[in-house]
């Protein structure tokens, strides 16, 4: 059985955040107040600092609540088609497909939302889907999440799981990833891979001997392609 790559979304495949894009869209349809606009460059900005601290939301997503999954999948479907697709990175895009092409499985392992990344994930073709999820009661979001968040050791537990399951070992799966929150599972797996490493990320990518890829916006006129069958 051959191995597994795992792919991070944010700013590995994407040059943006997926969950900002969703929130956007979900703003501009009136789902969402436009207040959240507030908070949004300081949680992208702890983030990519390595501030960030899962406890500001333990308990979930409350604006968030009573909300048709129905609608949210639409928003999803919607900020994916206006706007996350044209975020791909192309070269991480041929990447994934080379992959595939080569017979290998490519799971999506992010701390963002299933119900945002499920688009993505479609479009891609990919083999598999470990992210976030959101709990829903009766049709409608309860605003808390379903088990823990995908973020830092959760993910890499996650993951692990996933593969021990499958039987499959650690060694032979690869996973691709910017940011320091999973060193957890870049240290776990067989081949890690820093792409666009965020400064400590990459300072211990460099230190370690570990793979580093620079992924560039798309140029103008270029779209991503998908999986190539």
């Amino acid at each position: 059985m051959t191995g597994i790559d795992f792919f991070d979304v944010d700013h590995t495949l994407t040059r943006r955040s997926s969950g900002g894009r969703f929130l956007a869209t979900a703003m501009r349809r009136r789902v969402l107040p436009r207040r959240l606009l507030a908070v949004l460059p300081w949680y992208s900005l702890t983030y990519r600092l390595g501030l960030f601290r899962l406890r500001a939301y333990e308990k979930g997503f409350p604006y968030l609540r009573g909300i048709a999954r129905t609608t949210l999948e639409q928003i999803a479907r919607e900020s994916f088609d206006q706007s996350l697709k044209g975020d791909l990175f192309p070269e991480a895009v041929d990447l994934l497909n080379g992959l595939r092409a080569g017979g290998r499985r490519v799971v999506l392992a992010t701390s963002s939302l299933d119900i945002i990344v499920q688009p993505l994930a479609q479009y891609l073709h990919v083999d598999g889907l470990l992210a976030t999820a959101l709990e829903f009661e009766d049709g409608a979001c309860t605003g808390r999440f379903l088990g823990m968040p995908m973020f830092r050791r959760e993910k890499s537990e996650r993951v692990l799981s996933f593969i021990a399951g499958l039987g499959v070992p650690a060694r032979d799966c690869s996973f691709f990833s910017d940011s320091i929150y999973d060193l957890p599972l870049l240290e776990a797996v067989g081949t890690p891979v820093a792409v666009n490493p965020d400064f400590r990320l990459r300072r211990i990518a460099r230190r370690r001997g570990w793979t580093i890829r620079e992924m560039a916006a798309a140029r103008p006129g270029r779209q991503p392609a998908g999986f190539r069958r």
